[in-house]
């Protein structure tokens, strides 16, 4: 047997769970962009996160907790749904299928074999869209980040693919996976647009001071500004590890930050910046305008850091390490008063 979603077109875009989320909104008559999710979600972060094969920054809220927000404020009904068994997972998402309704599911990159991925780079909170099968095949079709609008660098070059195909095997492998940080464990998620409702002018300007507050006032020292202070002056000490985590920190610090790794670029600011243009536009206010073209100033400073870290993971130097640190503080302060500028308003 085979079925495909009737009127589900396939879309790439710049985060993974934002352009998912893009295409389950469109599928059922609600098209938003990936910023404005973003935004209203209030997903924009930081948190400095010491690992043990390596140190990590997120520029981004964690996962679920986005989802949740997003539900609230738009009134979309989400109920995620996991398990341990495989065989339920796998027949309610062919059941879904067969009801005419693409599944946001959860997935352990490695286990894709698109993304050509190191096997033991384990990151179990890649959203994808499902939007059909092919028991001849023995395939779903899988809806990704990357098509020929959005090409996505991975170890293997470039994809750039309308969708992929991914053998059940592999995608039993992917969804099922346990491992750490965020694993999958079968997760995805029902919607329900019955009460659908756009975000009105207080929801905006909730969703903004919300992520100025965890920012301003962080629960913990390694998160909003005080992690990106930390970050500052933890990558200093980077310099005594050993080449290999030094190269690992380096490399997975990169695609936390770059668009490569589904940033949308600058981690996460240019998709915020894009919000917020947005926003000035809803609210008539050139104040927020403004602090959104700045904040895509910010991205590129971002990337800047990005792309020395990526040159510190190809030779293992620690000699640029004093020069990111100085590119991060002043990170820090340009972020704290855009942040103080945005809660005045």
């Amino acid at each position: 047997m085979k079925k495909t979603v009737d009127n589900f077109q396939p879309a790439g875009g710049m985060h993974c769970i934002t352009n998912a989320m893009k295409q389950i909104f469109n599928f059922y008559g609600h098209p938003l962009s990936e910023e404005m999710l973003f935004g209203l979600g209030e997903g924009l972060d930081f948190a400095y996160i010491n690992m043990a094969h390596s140190p990590m920054v997120s520029g981004r809220s964690k996962i679920m907790e986005f989802e949740g927000i997003l539900s609230k404020r738009l009134g979309v009904g989400m109920k995620f749904r996991k398990g341990r068994d495989n065989n339920k997972s796998f027949e309610a998402a062919r059941k879904m299928i067969d009801g005419n309704q693409p599944v946001l599911i959860y997935a352990d990159m490695p286990y894709l074999p698109y993304m050509s991925l190191d096997p033991d780079s384990h990151f179990g909170g890649h959203a994808v869209v499902l939007f059909g099968y092919d028991d001849e095949q023995g395939c779903f079709y899988v809806s990704d980040r990357d098509n020929p609008d959005f090409p996505v660098r991975t170890p293997g070059g470039m994809i750039a693919e309308n969708y992929h195909m991914v053998s059940y095997e592999q995608m039993e492998l992917a969804r099922s996976s346990a491992f750490r940080p965020f694993p999958a464990n079968n997760k995805y998620i029902m919607f329900d647009f019955s009460n659908f409702k756009n975000a009105d002018n207080a929801g905006i300007r909730q969703a903004i001071m919300a992520v100025c507050d965890k920012m301003l006032n962080p629960q913990a020292r390694l998160k909003g500004i005080c992690g990106i202070e930390k970050f500052g002056k933890e990558i200093i000490k980077w310099g005594s590890f050993d080449v290999a985590k030094l190269r690992t920190a380096a490399i997975t610090n990169y695609f936390q930050i770059s668009a490569d790794g589904g940033t949308g670029g600058g981690i996460f600011r240019k998709m915020y910046g894009g919000f917020l243009l947005e926003a000035a536009e809803l609210l008539d206010n050139s104040h927020i305008r403004t602090i959104g073209s700045r904040f895509f100033e910010i991205a590129e400073e971002w990337d800047i850091v990005a792309d020395e870290l990526w040159e510190v993971s190809e030779d293992g130097h620690s000699s640029l390490l004093l020069h990111i640190s100085e590119e991060i503080r002043a990170l820090h302060d340009a972020e704290y008063d855009l942040y103080s500028q945005l809660t005045k308003l």
